[in-house]
């Protein structure tokens, strides 16, 4: 490994192509957190060339800016191709300055000081002969941002980019859709270039002078001046025996932090150029969904599914992260830190010597659609729905085993059993939760689950059962149906579970009741909860709660029944936005009547033939709902 410090016009004078690994991930530098401290430090040493032009004697030593380490690793070239060196870090750094030194050279064009541009040329482009049209780059990035970084290469302006990539703006948003990355890097260059070589020139078209010298001319070559002497990097060249991802683990420390998921990229694709595999065409059939799939839902192309962040208990993690995590769970079968994510992949795949990077890729590809299609069902499938209540439910650990039971031993499943599987899995989990019963020991039992369906034998609706059964105690039991309906009815379940989780219960028992003689509606707007006895209830709208006989419960008086049972299903219902505000807080014969005029819910036919609320109808409502619940949890 040789190390030196090279000025950045050393580094891209050479005709040599920098080129990005297509595993890397794409450029993921902003205006805030990069490009403006970078373009402070260049300035800065703008500044202080001018003092010093001004003042000679004085200040006459600036002292140069290292902008970190670039670690490069030798690439085969033939015939006609450009030299060429793979950037195994520091490719934000490289195609940065590659975006800010065009963004100077065709500021330059066509101004007085069109040799600064000729000079901004060659950093910035090859010449002469070539293999192919691309190698007119000095860097090429990975292939998620080529076309944007072409783009503003290629543009010649900052007005010429900008017809090409207008802003647009979308109906009900107040601001407009932000440019690809590469885009707005070119256009934020190109305008702090603007500013600090002829500010007062943009408006008024002509030149300005100072001192009666000129303006531009002066302060152009400052700012050249400035990135050809005093900014340097440091540059690392693998020599033969050097481990690349090991520096590149070793270096990851700096700039943006790299996620698990392109620390886990970067060690396949390098294992699989080790092996003699052909890491492009791996990447290109296998990986590059993980880079470019769009997102669901409005946007989705500007945005990227697996890029999508998602609520992991108190921190926010991409959706390829998290698959990751449960991937390797499901995998290895042993529970996996999502903070160790990465050593957790590499110590599993070192559990075989002889892996094949193809091999694995492929598998990977048919867990992460199964994976996908869980986490945004869009069907109606009992898997569907067991996978849109899993996101209330907020219980991830389940999804090893649903990967288990989907893909790995889906052909062990008998015919007509897997709904019956699902059902079982979702009654498990929705019976614990209204029981309060708590999901500490999750995660090591469904993987305890896991391990016991490893293995060629059958996966029967029957077995799963036995095992959702064996546990005893709070820890790990599936309450029956006497526990059940105890705190289906009396527990203040709105206190006890989050709204979300009521909302989801309701919601299923909604489309429970539901027959073959009303109309199928699919809900679209967002549904709240409602409770039908107020939180703030308050006479005379709402009498006081009648004493207790003296045979009641010693230990609660009527008061307290009553504030408990409020939050109970018998009491709860589900209500749209504006309905909700409208009869929230007012009597019941006022809020009955609307609800049973306006509702096309299921859930509210209830209502229209009620004629009274107090605690016996909350309780016997209570009831009604539970026949319900009791039929779609199931417990044998």
């Amino acid at each position: 490994m040789r190390s030196s410090n090279q000025p950045l016009f050393d580094l891209f004078q050479r005709q040599r192509r920098y080129t990005v690994p297509l595993f890397q991930r794409p450029y993921v530098w902003g205006k805030d957190e990069q490009w403006e401290p970078l373009w402070r430090d260049i300035v800065g040493r703008a500044e202080a060339i001018l003092e010093r032009e001004q003042d000679r004697g004085q200040n006459d030593r600036i002292g140069n800016h290292f902008l970190g380490a670039v670690v490069l690793s030798q690439v085969r070239v033939y015939g006609r191709q450009v030299e060429a060196v793979e950037v195994i870090d520091g490719q934000q750094r490289l195609t940065t300055l590659q975006i800010m030194l065009a963004a100077f050279r065709d500021a330059m064009k066509g101004t007085t000081e069109d040799r600064i541009a000729g000079d901004l040329e060659r950093l910035t482009v090859h010449d002469g002969v070539r293999e192919h049209e691309h190698e007119v780059f000095k860097v090429w990035p990975t292939n998620a941002d080529r076309r944007e970084f072409a783009a503003a290469m290629s543009a010649g302006s900052l007005d010429a980019l900008e017809e090409s990539y207008p802003l647009r703006r979308r109906k009900y948003r107040r601001k407009p859709d932000p440019r690809p990355r590469l885009v707005e890097a070119y256009l934020f260059f190109a305008g702090a270039v603007r500013e600090f070589c002829f500010p007062e020139a943009e408006e008024g078209g002509a030149t300005a002078t100072v001192d009666g010298g000129d303006f531009l001319r002066i302060r152009a070559h400052a700012l050249f001046e400035a990135l050809r002497r005093h900014i340097q990097l440091v540059v690392i060249e693998l020599e033969e025996g050097d481990d690349p991802q090991v520096i590149f683990e070793t270096l990851n420390a700096r700039g943006v932090p790299l996620l698990p998921s392109d620390l886990i990229r970067n060690f396949v694709f390098q294992k699989a150029t080790s092996d003699g595999e052909d890491a492009e065409n791996l990447y290109t059939e296998w990986w590059s969904d993980y880079d470019e799939r769009p997102a669901e839902g409005e946007g989705g192309a500007d945005r990227r599914f697996w890029k999508e962040e998602e609520r992991q208990g108190r921190i926010r993690r991409t959706r390829l992260d998290l698959f990751m995590h449960y991937y390797i769970q499901y995998r290895s079968g042993r529970e996996q830190g999502i903070g160790h994510l990465f050593n957790g992949f590499r110590d599993w795949w070192r559990t075989e010597q002889d892996r094949s990077v193809s091999t694995e890729l492929q598998v990977l590809r048919r867990h992460s659609d199964v994976f996908a299609s869980l986490f945004v069902p869009d069907g109606d499938s009992r898997v569907d729905v067991f996978a849109s209540r899993l996101d209330a439910l907020d219980t991830s650990t389940v999804y090893p085993l649903m990967l288990m039971l989907l893909v790995g031993g889906r052909e062990r499943i008998p015919d007509g059993d897997l709904d019956g599987i699902v059902t079982d899995l979702e009654s498990y989990l929705v019976r614990r939760m209204v029981c309060d019963l708590g999901t500490k020991n999750y995660n090591r039992f469904f993987l305890s689950l896991l391990q016991r369906l490893r293995g060629s034998g059958p996966i029967t609706r029957g077995l799963i059962q036995g095992l959702l059964l064996a546990p005893d105690g709070p820890a790990g039991e599936w309450p029956g149906d006497r526990k059940f309906r105890k705190a289906w009815l009396e527990q203040p379940a709105y206190r006890t579970m989050k709204a979300a989780r009521c909302a989801m219960i309701l919601r299923a028992i909604d489309h429970s009741m539901r027959t073959s003689k009303q109309e199928a509606i699919v809900i679209r707007g967002k549904l709240s909860v409602e409770h039908v006895l107020p939180q703030k209830w308050a006479p005379p709208a709402w009498p006081a709660p009648v004493p207790l006989s003296a045979s009641g419960d010693g230990d609660e008086n009527a008061e307290d029944r009553r504030a408990r049972l409020l939050h109970s299903f018998g009491n709860l219902t589900l209500l749209t936005q504006g309905l909700n505000s409208a009869v929230s807080n007012g009597p019941f014969a006022k809020k009955r009547s609307e609800i049973a005029k306006q509702s096309a819910l299921r859930l509210n036919a209830y209502f229209q033939e009620s004629t009274g609320w107090d605690e016996a109808a909350i309780l016997q409502r209570g009831e009604t709902l539970f026949d319900q619940a009791q039929r779609i949890w199931p417990r044998p």
